[in-house]
């Protein structure tokens, strides 16, 4: 299948993307104290990164929905977050006329669409980002207006996170792409079928790989988290004689739960043991800013695959 078959990869200016869409004036909303956050395609990515520091930070309830049923307990005090960068999603009007129905606070995160549509006739917070995009060029400005969205709701310290943090992406990216270390990672995956791994707070991380080589590439690839990644697991990676088709990515950082750090490093020292192909990449940084490495890493993997086709 060529590469005009495939979806359009991102360019790597993520965290320049990041920065321009961070408000100069980010406007006050009424304080929150829990919200709903459907977010769908590619939007997934940028939700689930962001959603790494509230649930660290913030005393705020987020519950992170990739579905079409609003919970019973939404209400006239609940905040109600859509975001889909097209404003197309088929999953859109059960979502909005639901949480319409139960009288929450809607806000919609879109380039335009129905969403967008409906927002404006309904006179609902609209936040908009450039159209025009791919949608996973569009993951840096979802961030940015993600995070202004909720410093105006109350999670306060996370735009300043956000923006201290953009410099060392910028140099992260700068010294990954189109280097030598990507290069090697490209080789490695090319014919083989990649399994990304990594523990829940970096889940933006292994989904991006997926989404990236799913879809850029036009290529098989699975993913999962630790600790669901489970005894039956474990055995079927050690004991299938078909494992040597696969390249494992292990994606590792030091998280708050010593039991968690320990399965992480069991099982990245078991598999080897049997021969299988593994990769285990230490992500730095505070929360949002060592998923977004993950992040730059996959786009800057996935830039040599096309650039090798």
């Amino acid at each position: 299948m060529g590469l005009h078959d495939m979806s359009e990869g991102p360019t790597g200016k993520l965290p320049e993307n990041i920065l321009s869409s961070l408000s100069d004036d980010v406007r006050e909303r009424e304080q929150a104290t829990t919200i709903c956050l459907y977010n769908f395609e590619a939007s997934n990515i940028a939700a689930d990164t962001v959603s790494s520091y509230v649930f660290s930070n913030s005393e705020v309830q987020v519950h992170t929905i990739v579905d079409r049923v609003v919970p019973s307990w939404v209400n006239g005090s609940t905040d109600v977050v859509i975001m889909s960068y097209s404003g197309n999603s088929p999953e859109i009007d059960s979502i909005y006329f639901g949480a319409k129905a139960r009288g929450a606070r809607i806000h919609c995160i879109t380039s335009g669409g129905k969403l967008k549509e409906l927002c404006d006739t309904n006179g609902d917070d609209l936040i908009t980002v450039p159209g025009g995009l791919n949608e996973f060029d569009a993951t840096g400005h979802e961030i940015g207006v993600l995070v202004d969205l909720y410093e105006s709701m109350g999670i306060k310290g996370i735009r300043a996170a956000t923006e201290a943090a953009v410099p060392r992406l910028i140099e992260y990216r700068d010294s990954i792409w189109n280097s030598e270390n990507a290069w090697k990672l490209a080789v490695q995956i090319s014919g083989r079928i990649p399994v990304i791994y990594c523990i829940g707070e970096l889940r933006a991380v292994h989904k991006r790989w997926k989404m990236l080589i799913n879809e850029v590439i036009g290529k098989l690839a699975f993913s999962g988290e630790l600790p669901e990644f489970d005894h039956n697991e474990i055995v079927s990676w050690t004991e299938d004689s078909d494992a040597s088709e696969f390249f494992i990515l292990m994606f590792r950082t030091k998280s708050d739960s010593k039991l968690l750090d320990h399965i992480v490093n069991t099982v990245t020292t078991l598999l080897p043991e049997y021969n299988l192909d593994m990769k285990v990449i230490d992500l730095e940084g505070e929360l949002m800013e060592r998923a977004i490495r993950g992040i730059i890493l996959a786009d800057a993997v996935v830039n040599c695959l096309k650039e090798s086709e």
